[in-house]
C-alpha cells in the first residue's frame, strides 16, 4: 500500500513538473520576427528555432549553412544612400507659381502604408455643378438597410468566400487578402460560379512586385520595375539561385494597387502559377523557382479599388462595401498577447501608447454587431466584431476564420479596400490600357513600412494631364484615375491630337534647364469630349467617358484632370537607386531592392504662370486610359 502511496506521488509530481515545464515554454516562446508569416511559429537564426521548422520541412540539422556576419560598412553606406536619396527628393523644389491661378505645392512623402484622408463631404453633396452627377463607387455603397449581423459565407444559403489558405512562412498576406478580395467579388457578380470555382495565383501576383515586367501597352510602363539584387557581392547569397528571394517581400494594398490596375494578374493559380512549397527553411525558396506565366495574361481586370479609413464612424460604409464585393481588407497587429483564447477573437489595444502599425493583413467578411466585449483577451468598449478570414491555414482560430473588435485600434488606424473586377465581355472589360506610372510605392525595406514611401504634390487644385499615342485604331473608353482622399470631384477634358510646342523648363535630376514639350492652354481649343466625374472612396478608380472617342492609329490624345476640391497629387519619381540590403529571419539575405523608374514624357503639369501644360521628365502620374479596338 506504502509502494502504491509512492507510485501515485511520484506521478504526480511529474505530471505537476510537466505542467509547469509546458506552461512556461508556452508563455515563454520566442515571438516570430514577422507576424505577418505565421501565428505561433517560432522564426528564429538560432539552431533551437531552426529544429522547430526541421518538423515542418524535413531537413537535417547538418543541411543548415552556419550563419555569418554581415558586412556592416556596406550595410551603413547602404543606409545613407536611402537616407540620402530621400532627403534629395524631400527638397526637391515643387512649384514657384507667378499666377494666382496656380497654387503653390511641395514634395511630401508618405509611409507606404498610406492612410486614406477625409475629403470634405458637405461640399462635395453642395457642389451644384456635380448635383446629377452619380460617384463612381455609388453602387458601393447603395446598400439601404444595414442587419445586425452579416456573413459572406452565407447570404441566402449561397457563398461568397473562397477556401482558407495558408500563407506558410512566406512573408505574403498582402498577395493572399488580394486574392481572396477579387474572388469574392467575382462571386458576388456572377451566379453561375461557386467559391471552388475560382482560385487565383499570390504566386503570380508577388513575382512581379520584385520582377521586370515587360509588355505593357505601348511599352510606357516597360521601364518600371524593382528586383533584388545582391549589390555588394555577399558570400553565401543562395536564396538568388532560385530567384524566389519575392516570397520573402511583405507588401501593403499600395503594392497590389499598382501590379492589378496594371493588368498584371490576376491569373488562376495553376501549374507555374502555384506554389510548391509554402513551408521548410529552405524549401520555400527552393522548391518555387519555376517562373509563373507572364506578367499581363490576365485573366480578369481590376478596374476599382475602393479604399476607406477603417474608423468607427465610417462602419456603415464598410458593411456596405461587404455587402456589394464579398469582403475587405484590413490590416491588423497580429501580436500574440492581443488574440483571445483559442485565437479566436483579436482586439488591440495601447492606453496612452503609441499604436502599433499594421503587420499582418486579413479579409473582413461580416459583422455581428451584438458579438460580447467579453469574449476578447482585453475588453473592448462596447460590443461588436466583425468576421475576418485569415491566411494561417485552417488549424488557426475557427477553422480560419476570428472575429475582430469594431474598436481594435490598429485596425482603426488603417484602410479597409474593396475589388471590383471585370470579365471578359463584361461592360467594363477593356481591351487595351494605357499607362504611364509602374509603381506607387519606393520601396528599400521588405518589412517595415516606414521606409518605404510614396511620393506627392501636397493638395492643390492645380491641373495636370497625360498624353498617349494610339496604338491602333481604337475606342477610347474610360479614365481611371488614384486619389488618397475620399469626396473627389473632378472635370475632365480630352483633346485628340491638340498642338504641342517646346518650352524650357528646369529638369531637378540634372539641375538644368532642358527643352521639354508644351501644350499651350489658350490654344487648346474646345475638348472633344469633357465631363465631370466624382467619386466617395480614395483608392483608384475608372471613369468612363459619356462617348466613347474614336482614335485613328497615331493620333496623340492628351487627358486634362482639373481637380474641383483641393487633394494630393501622387506619382512615382524617375529613379534608378539600389536600397541596404534586406535579410530573412534565419539572417539568409534576399537582396538589396533596386528601385528602377524612368519617366515616360506623358505626364504634364501646369506651368507656374498657368499659361501652359509643362511636359514632367522626371515623373509620372497615376492616369491611365483604357480602350476597346474598333471593329
Amino acid at each position: 500500500m506504502k509502494k502504491s502511496i509512492i507510485y501515485i506521488s511520484i506521478a504526480l509530481a511529474l505530471i505537476c513538473v510537466l505542467g509547469a515545464a509546458w506552461f512556461f515554454l508556452h508563455n515563454n516562446t520566442k515571438e516570430p520576427a514577422n507576424t505577418s508569416r505565421r501565428d505561433g511559429m517560432i522564426i528564429d537564426s538560432s539552431l533551437s528555432g531552426d529544429e522547430d521548422l526541421l518538423a515542418v520541412s524535413g531537413e537535417s540539422i547538418s543541411d543548415l549553412e552556419n550563419v555569418t556576419d554581415k558586412d556592416s560598412e556596406k550595410e551603413r553606406e547602404r543606409i545613407e544612400a536611402d537616407s540620402a536619396l530621400l532627403s534629395s527628393i524631400q527638397e526637391t523644389e515643387a512649384t514657384s507659381p507667378t499666377s494666382e491661378e496656380v497654387e503653390s505645392v511641395e514634395v511630401v512623402l508618405i509611409p507606404e502604408a498610406v492612410l486614406i484622408e477625409d475629403g470634405d463631404e458637405a461640399q462635395f453633396y453642395a457642389e451644384e455643378s456635380f448635383l446629377d452627377v452619380v460617384p463612381d463607387d455609388a453602387i458601393s455603397f447603395s446598400a439601404d438597410e444595414i442587419p445586425v449581423s452579416y456573413d459572406s459565407r452565407d447570404v441566402n444559403g449561397k457563398s461568397y468566400v473562397t477556401a482558407v489558405k495558408d500563407q506558410g512562412y512566406t512573408y505574403l498576406c498582402w498577395t493572399y487578402v488580394a486574392m481572396g478580395a477579387m474572388e469574392s467579388d467575382i462571386l458576388k457578380h456572377d451566379d453561375s460560379l461557386t467559391p471552388s470555382d475560382i482560385n487565383l495565383s499570390e504566386k503570380h501576383l508577388s513575382f512581379y512586385n520584385m520582377h521586370r515586367a515587360e509588355g505593357s501597352y505601348g511599352g510606357y510602363t516597360d521601364g518600371d520595375f524593382r528586383e533584388f539584387v545582391n549589390a555588394d557581392n555577399e558570400e553565401g547569397a543562395w536564396i538568388f539561385e532560385y530567384d524566389t528571394n519575392y516570397v520573402s517581400a511583405g507588401g501593403v494594398n499600395d503594392y497590389c494597387i499598382s501590379l492589378l490596375t496594371a493588368w498584371k494578374g490576376p491569373v488562376s493559380e495553376k501549374d507555374n502559377n502555384a506554389f510548391t512549397s509554402i513551408y521548410g527553411r529552405r524549401h520555400i525558396f527552393e522548391d518555387n523557382s519555376e517562373k509563373p506565366s507572364d506578367a499581363y495574361a490576365s485573366e480578369y481586370h481590376v478596374q476599382d479599388v475602393i479604399e476607406l479609413p477603417a474608423y468607427i464612424d465610417n462602419s456603415v460604409k464598410i458593411k456596405q462595401l461587404i455587402m456589394e464585393h464579398g469582403c475587405v481588407t484590413a490590416g491588423v497587429c497580429a501580436e500574440k498577447k492581443f488574440f483571445g483564447r483559442n485565437k479566436t477573437t483579436l482586439y488591440s489595444e495601447y492606453g496612452d501608447g503609441e499604436i502599433a502599425i499594421a503587420d499582418h493583413e486579413i479579409l473582413i467578411i461580416g459583422w455581428d454587431d451584438e458579438y460580447p466585449a467579453s469574449n476578447f483577451a482585453i475588453k473592448p468598449p462596447a460590443d461588436g466584431a466583425w468576421i475576418c478570414k485569415n491566411s494561417w491555414g485552417e488549424t488557426f482560430g475557427d477553422k480560419g476564420f476570428f472575429y475582430l473588435s469594431y474598436y481594435d485600434q490598429t485596425l482603426c488606424s488603417n484602410n479597409v479596400a474593396a475589388y471590383s473586377v471585370a470579365k471578359e465581355k463584361d461592360g467594363d472589360w477593356y481591351d487595351h490600357n494605357y499607362q504611364a506610372a509602374g509603381f506607387l510605392t519606393f520601396m528599400t525595406n521588405t518589412l517595415d513600412d516606414d521606409d518605404n514611401y510614396v511620393t506627392a504634390y501636397s493638395a492643390s487644385r492645380n491641373p495636370y494631364g497625360i498624353s498617349y499615342t494610339a496604338q491602333s485604331d481604337e475606342l477610347l473608353k474610360a479614365i481611371g484615375l488614384m486619389a488618397i482622399e475620399t469626396y473627389r470631384q473632378y472635370e475632365i477634358e480630352v483633346y485628340i491630337n491638340p498642338e504641342f510646342t517646346d518650352a524650357d523648363g528646369k529638369d531637378d535630376s540634372i539641375g538644368k534647364n532642358v527643352k521639354k514639350r508644351a501644350v499651350n492652354i489658350g490654344e487648346l481649343g474646345k475638348p472633344d469630349v469633357s465631363f465631370e466625374a466624382s467619386s466617395i472612396s480614395g483608392g483608384y478608380h475608372t471613369f468612363e467617358l459619356p462617348k466613347e472617342l474614336e482614335l485613328s492609329a497615331g493620333d496623340e490624345f492628351f487627358v486634362l484632370i482639373r481637380p474641383v476640391t483641393a487633394a494630393k497629387l501622387v506619382y512615382e519619381n524617375d529613379i534608378d537607386a539600389v536600397s541596404k540590403p534586406n535579410y530573412d529571419e534565419w539572417k539568409n539575405l534576399t537582396g538589396n531592392v533596386h528601385n528602377h523608374y524612368e519617366a515616360s514624357g506623358c505626364s504634364y503639369y501646369v506651368s507656374e504662370d498657368g499659361k501652359s501644360f509643362v511636359q514632367q521628365n522626371d515623373k509620372d502620374f497615376f492616369v491611365k486610359a483604357y480602350t476597346c479596338d474598333r471593329e
